[in-house]
């Protein structure tokens, strides 16, 4: 048969859409041209002589059955099969609707199992599978130096990326970027527009074309030409009322005049920098000069991007940069350590982060649950087959071949899962919106999780694979029914028992995930942060302004503030840092005086500290040797610092670090030392599920060059204070911005969200699975005792006790239990070493964690076996030896 053509293959296509849409029309024409015709033999019989009745009836004696010529006709334009399947609908509505019971118990289960599948795929794809809203973002990659093997980017130095810009030749184009924020006051009242100061062709190497006015040109990117400014769509419709005539116009950002030059499109998604407050929100030229002080090739404070040329594989550019990088280093040894090399990442990796292996396994999770639903409505289909037997060997005594058996049997199951899919569509649709609200804020990409086309397309496919999933088999099944075999086969209690098996070995991988997740949560909270977050309020302020250039200005506006909040009711003692824990990071170089490296980019770094006096007292961290600082470490007097526990113990082994001297950052001997005066405990820095850092704290009063938070212990729950703690820094001086006023323990809570939302998912996922696997092994052993009612009649009338009835199907039920905890300890075996990045101080093999699940699924399934069981041994004999 010649192979048929695109063309062809149209053109079939058109003639069968045509008489699909016009069939009403056909069955018209089809009955007036068989009626014209009969009428017209009727007609010439009675010419003949033969009375009008007779010869009707012999006109339709020869004309053969009409609808015959119909189904010709139909099959000639390629409708049979599509009546064949309206045929198959409508006998499946009709007996589903005979069993109003079991098609809602299916729907409902199906449903669940479909809505947590679509809500899990709708995060899924908006944060892993999208593609970023940027120009060809698969070329996007984010750069960074990296000294210890690390593959995430983070931080650069702007003479390193002047650089790499200049000496490599597989990129488009390289973009440095820092976060910066500006304060803009109206009528009276601040807001702190948080921002980004960027090359000026940042937008470029992202993509992004303005929606008004132009990008950042070559000469605007200097330290004398850094005055223009980007406006992201929302600030330019929220603060300058959407004006057209926006660009050209000077807006005071801190004092300082910007002239706005473009306007972003409504979609654009800014890059987020960890630790920054909010979404950037206006953007400035970087305004570097390789000349500048801060420029320096080990002052990492820069992020980078990177466009690939087209057709340059990652690979290929990467090791480019690491060849550049280690001539740099070779040229500039004291700048980098010997190992130093280049952190390479597609954009989108380094956005999604470790959000990804949490969402991976939360999709696997729900596509256990959709199997063990699947399961359960197959088992429901399988016990309604024993009911159907003897209509299924009826009609294949009447001539129906297995294959159309099977049709009608997995049109009545798609039918279901259809049904199913709609109501798990809305369900999932309802979800979807739960789950972005609940997410934490931190996670990526988080406004971008919503149903679309391809959500629905995969609850469509999602839809008719269950149907196919849970249908197939029980149809095999059943349409092998035979007179001789009207009631269950021991088959088919094997195989219900087999897949009762499998949703139990799925609900315990499942639980067992989240009884890990949840061991490491607790642990986690049990770790000791280092401080006391309990009652503590913090808040940040932005201080600028020509006024405040004297630090004794900016120091006299937080006593003034300090003063008003002890004053307060309720407020217990205060203090300002640099950086709360869990926040943020600042990282600086840690030189001792009488130590000198080879060269001083071999020295450690230290988490720096700029805080007031009371700073230790007001978080509790405990004193270990020496003093805290106290109000005599003034800005004239001699430099003084404190450092962490483990700063002592690893920079002074077996040494007094008490009265050694220390600077922070680049080392100076021109430049004046601080003398280590005390030794504190340590804090975690960076999350509790990290170790301790090093770290070094000063006096604010001795460097004022950072911006500065309160926290604030007091007596009462700190969120009944937060109103008053604004006032007091609000009352000093109104148009300096305060913002992001939380207790202490919110960040605490932050760092745990993640974790949270994953375990919250996989245990609701978990719960889920057990409630269904729980019910499918209460619909088998209540099957199994229905259909060996007489068994247990003659059992009881031999002689047989209640206990020993019960016994005989608790028996069962604890083996089929076994047999499906033995398959999940084995499959959880396999599958759980995936959670391992998910874990803290917990191994993915935790016997107490698994004992403790098998021990709870047994229970559940014993639990669930009970009430068939009690059932089954209160039969009265004589009732159960006249049961059929």
């Amino acid at each position: 048969m010649p192979k048929e053509t695109p063309g062809q293959m149209l053109k079939r296509l058109r003639l069968l859409w045509r008489a699909l849409s016009g069939r009403p029309k056909l069955e018209r024409d089809m009955d007036e041209e068989l009626h014209f015709h009969l009428e017209a033999r009727a007609a010439d019989l009675a010419r003949g002589g033969m009375p009008a009745a007779e010869a009707a009836r012999r006109a339709r004696i020869e004309f053969g059955a009409v609808e015959g010529y119909k189904e010709s006709c139909r099959e000639s334009r390629g409708l049979r099969p599509f009546d064949e399947l309206r045929g198959d609908l409508r006998y499946a509505f009709r007996v589903l609707r005979k069993s109003p019971s079991f098609a809602l118990t299916a729907v409902v289960t199906l449903a669940l199992g479909i809505g947590a599948n679509t809500a899990v795929f709708s995060a899924v794809k908006a944060v892993l599978l999208n593609q970023l809203p940027y120009g060809d973002p698969d070329r996007l990659v984010k750069l960074g130096e990296s000294d210890d093997g690390d593959k995430r980017a983070e931080t650069i130095g702007f003479t390193t990326g002047y650089d790499w810009r200049r000496l490599s030749h597989s990129f488009a184009s390289m973009s440095l970027y820092r976060r910066t924020a500006g304060a803009i006051v109206e009528r009276g009242q601040s807001e702190l527009v948080s921002g980004l100061r960027v090359n000026y062709d940042f937008f470029e190497t992202l993509g992004i074309r303005m929606q008004i006015g132009r990008g950042f040109l070559p000469e605007e990117d200097r330290p004398d030409r850094r005055y223009e400014a980007i406006l992201s769509h929302g600030l330019w419709m929220r603060r300058f009322g959407g004006d057209p005539k926006i660009v050209g116009r000077v807006i005071r950002l801190s004092d300082a005049p910007f002239t706005v030059v473009g306007v972003l499109p409504a979609n654009f998604r800014p890059l987020d920098i960890p630790g920054s407050p909010e979404t950037a929100e206006i953007f400035e030229p970087l305004g570097y000069a390789v000349t500048d002080s801060f420029a320096c090739r080990d002052c990492q404070h820069l992020q980078l991007i990177a466009r690939l040329k087209p057709g340059v594989p990652a690979a290929k550019a990467h090791a480019e940069l690491n060849t550049i990088m280690a001539a740099l280093v070779r040229h500039y040894p004291a700048s980098y350590p010997p190992q130093a090399t280049v952190a390479f990442e597609p954009l989108r990796d380094h956005i999604v982060g470790g959000v990804g292996t949490a969402f991976w396994v939360l999709m696997v999770a729900v596509g256990f649950v959709l199997l063990i639903a699947c399961v359960n409505v197959a088992n429901l289909m399988l016990a309604r087959a024993t009911g159907r037997a003897r209509e299924m060997a009826l009609r294949a005594a009447l001539g129906a071949a297995r294959w159309r058996l099977v049709r009608q049997l997995l049109t009545e199951s798609v039918l279901l899962a259809v049904c199913g899919g709609v109501a798990g569509v809305l369900l999932g649709w309802w979800c979807t919106s739960e789950l972005a609200s609940l997410a934490p804020k931190e996670m990526p990409r988080l406004n971008e999780i919503h149903m679309d086309a391809t959500v629905l397309c995969f609850s469509l496919a999602a839809s008719l694979l269950t149907g196919l999933l849970f249908g197939l088999m029980p149809a095999l099944r059943t349409s092998r029914a035979d007179f001789g075999k009207t009631t269950g086969s021991r088959t088919r209690s094997s195989l219900r028992d087999l897949l009762v098996m499998g949703e139990l070995a799925l609900a315990f991988v499942l639980a067992v995930g989240a009884g890990l997740l949840g061991k490491s949560l607790v642990r986690l909270m049990n770790v000791d942060p280092g401080f006391d977050p309990r009652n503590v309020l913090t808040l940040k302020t932005y201080v600028y302004g020509a006024r405040y250039q004297k630090p004794e200005e900016e120091l006299h506006y937080y006593e003034q503030a300090f003063a008003r909040l002890r004053a307060t009711p309720g407020v217990e003692s205060v203090a300002m840092t640099s950086l709360i824990p869990l926040t943020d990071f600042d990282r600086a170089g840690f030189h001792i005086r009488d130590r000198r490296a080879t060269h001083d980019s071999q020295d450690p770094s230290v988490d720096r500290y700029s805080v007031t006096p009371d700073y230790f007292r007001v978080m509790r961290i405990p004193l270990k040797r020496g003093r805290e600082f106290n109000a005599q470490d003034a800005a004239a007097a001699p430099k003084v610092a404190v450092i962490s526990e483990t700063g002592a113990r690893e920079q002074f082994p077996n040494r007094d670090p008490i009265g050694k001297q220390i600077q922070l950052g680049g080392r100076d001997d021109s430049k004046p030392w601080m003398t280590i005066v005390g030794i504190v405990g340590d804090v975690r820095q960076y999350g509790l599920d990290t170790a301790f850092s090093m770290a070094a704290y000063f006096p604010q009063a001795q460097d004022l060059s950072f911006g500065y938070s309160l926290v604030a212990r007091t007596t009462a729950d700190p969120r009944t204070l937060e109103r008053a703690a604004r006032a007091a820094f609000l009352g000093v001086d109104p148009t300096l911005p305060v913002f992001q006023v939380h207790p202490l323990e919110s960040y605490l809570a932050s760092s745990l969200a993640q974790r949270r939302f994953t375990l919250g998912l996989l245990a609701l996922f978990g719960g889920l699975a057990l409630a269904l696997a729980a019910v499918g092994i209460y619909g088998v052993v209540s099957y199994a005792v229905i259909s060996r009612t007489r068994e247990m009649g003659i059992r009881m009338a031999l002689g047989a006790k209640r206990h020993d009835v019960l016994a005989m199907v608790l028996r069962q039920a604890a083996v089929l239990a076994g047999a499906g905890l033995a398959a999940g300890l084995t499959a959880s075996l396999a599958l759980t070493r995936f959670l391992a990045s998910l874990l803290f101080e917990v191994r993915t093999i935790d016997v107490p964690t698994l004992g403790l699940i098998a021990a709870l699924l047994a229970a559940v399934a014993l639990a669930a076996s009970y009430l068939p069981a009690r059932r089954a041994a209160s039969v009265d004999p004589t009732v159960a030896l006249r049961y059929e």
